[in-house]
């Protein structure tokens, strides 16, 4: 029996012996690749590429902490809602806060994405002005802060309480509860949107998202986070002439009160970008909280196409209605009714859409009479610098008036 035990002794070496240099083998070659994935997805300096590039985004799109980070929450670790079919807004039963009786509780239907001094307050008004949509509790009856700021504890420059989800279901509880006791007559077909221009722009909290953690580049932003709680979100985008767009952001804010100051201002906001970009990736320069905070400007949100490229790569174009402040301020009528169409509303008489049109501009920057327009060499130098994102956005709309060629 002895040789018998001997062989299977040597077998058993053999066996073991394999085992190890297999498991050796395979940590090695996994620590290696995934090294080598690490490394890859750091932006070389002229890197102009996005991080999804070299992953795939899918693969982040899970829950990495149902708790938080730093306080933040994973919306991917939110459970997404049973919607009610029976709702043209999406709407669900949940408990409400006395002995669990259920209550109805409600998402925006749509979004008026932006952007700032574009004239998205005025649009988001003239919305609500149809019988069929409800506006929010939130600044101005459409502004809730919360994709861009509150989520993530932000408010203005300053810092306060992250905001979980279940707060922004807040904002539309009045109109929840306008549908819900509204079903047997038209209540079934009310929706509600939300109109915070910031949401189409401001990523500036993108380290915060867990799935981003260790990355250098955003690998999952805010439409990421609403295609995984939305059912079939529509978004509106209301886009001025950046230059134009620049000058009435830099007055509105304070930043300046002249065309002097602007005029300075104008190359030295040119130039941090343009050195930013020489060494970071257009990502990283525009959804930098440093840039936000040094620039004398807010000059990187006319660079339009950077961000439309971000919630293009997440929803269909056809969950997007784009316009220019300057159509809608020559033929309103006309854009209210593409709009009422592509929110699935009942159309309106000429009647109502013209007393839609005729009413007063909402929340409108008005420029000191002692204030005069930019100088010329001043909008050449915006012109010049907006040039290359117009043209992109052009293409990728495909609709060359977005080149903004003849000013209004």
């Amino acid at each position: 029996m002895a040789p018998v035990c001997g062989s299977y002794t040597r077998h058993l070496f053999i066996i073991l012996v394999t085992s190890v240099i297999c498991f050796l083998f395979l940590h090695f070659y996994i620590r290696y690749n995934d090294q080598g994935l690490l490394d890859s997805v750091i932006p070389m300096q002229d890197q102009q590429f996005s991080v999804s590039h070299f992953f795939n985004v899918n693969d982040r799109l899970t829950c990495v902490d149902p708790r938080s980070e730093r306080g933040v929450e994973d919306t991917l670790c939110v459970q997404r809602p049973q919607y009610l079919p029976s709702y043209k807004n999406p709407c669900w039963l949940d408990s409400g806060p006395y002995n669990g009786l259920k209550r109805l509780r409600c998402l925006p239907y749509f979004h008026v994405l932006g952007v700032d001094k574009s004239g998205s307050t005025d649009l988001f008004s003239r919305i609500t002005q149809h019988p069929q949509v409800l506006a929010n509790s939130g600044g101005l009856g459409k502004e809730t802060y919360y994709w861009c700021w509150l989520k993530y504890g932000q408010w203005m420059k300053g810092v306060v309480r992250p905001q979980p989800f279940v707060r922004y279901l807040r904002y539309f509880d009045e109109a929840a509860a306008t549908i819900y006791h509204g079903f047997h007559t038209n209540g079934s077909e009310l929706i509600t949107g939300d109109g915070t221009p910031m949401d189409f722009w401001d990523f500036r909290a993108w380290t915060l998202i867990p799935q981003n953690k260790g990355l250098t580049e955003p690998a999952i932003l805010t439409p990421h986070l609403m295609r995984h709680l939305y059912r079939d979100p529509k978004f509106i985008i209301i886009l001025r002439n950046p230059t134009e767009r620049l000058y009435s952001d830099y007055l509105f804010l304070g930043y300046g009160w002249s065309p002097e100051k602007f005029r300075d201002d104008v190359p030295r906001a040119i130039d941090m970008m343009q050195r930013c970009l020489k060494v970071n990736s257009t990502r990283q320069c525009v959804f930098s909280n440093h840039t936000y905070v040094e620039m004398p400007m807010r000059l990187h949100i006319g660079m339009y196409s950077v961000f439309m490229k971000e919630w293009l790569a997440v929803f269909p174009r056809s969950s997007f209605h784009i316009l220019r402040t300057e159509d809608f301020a020559q033929n309103m009528t006309l854009h209210l009714r593409l709009i009422y169409k592509f929110l699935g509303l009942e159309p309106l008489t000429d009647q109502q859409i013209e007393k839609i049109a005729s009413m007063t501009r909402k929340h409108e920057t008005e420029i000191k009479k002692e204030v005069e327009d930019m100088y010329p060499e001043t909008r050449a130098q915006l012109d010049q610098f907006y040039a290359g994102y117009k043209e992109e956005l052009a293409t990728m709309l495909d609709d060359r008036s977005f080149l903004w060629h003849r000013l209004p």
